[in-house]
């Protein structure tokens, strides 16, 4: 299946919010539509990190990024399905 013109900005903001808050995987569902395709992402919770070790390697990027961290509207949400 492909999605077609998913907005990359939002889509990667997505990305790395999930991965600053400890995801090392996700989901990705979509559904091809003939008016706008549709894509979401899931976050298990036996995708978190939950290795202290592992978490402290990326602790660093972790204050990096706190700054430039913005919330999810539902906004941005619809944008990308």
């Amino acid at each position: 299946m492909i999605l077609k013109k998913i907005p990359l900005k939002i889509f990667l903001d997505i990305l790395t919010d999930a991965w600053n808050t400890g995801a090392d995987y996700i989901d990705i569902i979509g559904v091809a539509d003939e008016i706008q395709d549709n894509i979401a992402i899931a976050v298990r919770d036996e995708y978190m990190n939950t290795n202290p070790e592992e978490e402290d390697e990326y602790e660093v990027e972790k204050e990096l990024n706190k700054d430039k961290k913005k919330d999810i509207t539902d906004e941005d949400l619809n944008q990308l399905i």
